[in-house]
């Protein structure tokens, strides 16, 4: 198990390590999903930390040293590098870093190599023309270990989102076999997190996050209740690995 899935996996949890802050009872609080932010170098990881931040992605090309000592997961975005191979995978994981950011078009090959803990993230888009949910369920025989759905979600999109939009989100959470990451545009507003937090992914990835940002965003899912049973006809029928990772 690679340490992005294990972040994934403690998110709501009450014990754990990075996820959660110290509560009255000595304990870390748990948060309702793991956040997940962007960094431009590793200088500026501490800050991104101390305020809540579960895990950290970085640019191809940057400096990994010292990302052991980060405390969090460390990932790099691989998807402007399409030719990534499995050596070149190998190579950023012996840097230090803990998972990659892949895209769509990236090659097949870059799946096929077994680097032990190490996580490989897709980056999909949500379908547009698929009603079944067929092409997209295909992705459940990817050897990728995290999913990341790129909804891009505004606070107006949480704002305004209708019951029939939100079972539609929720669905490709639980249609994959494998943790899920949303992508947020921006903050959203304190009222909508819970909405947020319902949307089954494990992760949200705010990607131009400063510390204070973070610290709001990690004070509300704090606040969210965590879901006490799954989701009926759903869980453990088109995602039995939803949440148990892989």
């Amino acid at each position: 198990m690679g340490k992005l899935i294990d972040t994934l996996q403690r998110a709501g949890r009450s014990t754990g390590g990075a996820i959660g802050f110290l509560g009255q009872g000595g304990g870390p609080k748990a948060k309702a999903a793991a956040i997940l932010v962007t960094a431009s170098d590793v200088k500026s990881i501490a800050a991104l930390v101390a305020a809540g931040a579960d895990a950290v992605i970085l640019p191809a090309g940057a400096d990994l040293a010292g990302t052991k000592d980060a405390g969090v997961a460390v990932g790099v975005d691989a998807r402007q590098a399409p030719t990534f191979t499995g050596d070149a995978l190998k190579a950023l994981h012996e840097q230090g870093a803990d998972f990659v950011l892949l895209a769509a078009n990236a090659p097949v090959r870059a799946l096929t190599e077994e680097i032990e803990h190490f996580d490989r993230a897709l980056l999909v888009a949500p379908p547009t023309d698929d009603p079944l949910l067929i092409a997209f369920r295909a992705l459940n025989v990817l050897d990728v270990e995290v999913g990341v759905l790129d909804l891009q979600l505004r606070a107006k999109d949480l704002t305004s989102l209708t019951v029939q939009e939100y079972a539609r989100l929720r669905l490709l959470s639980e249609s994959l076999r494998f943790p899920v990451i949303v992508t947020l545009a921006e903050m959203p507003a304190p009222d909508d997190v819970r909405t947020l937090a319902r949307l089954g992914a494990q992760g949200v990835w705010l990607a131009d996050a400063t510390p204070a940002t973070i610290t709001t965003l990690r004070e509300e899912l704090e606040r969210v209740p965590r879901e006490k049973t799954p989701v009926p006809g759903i869980a453990g029928l088109t995602n039995p690995g939803s949440t148990a990772g892989r």
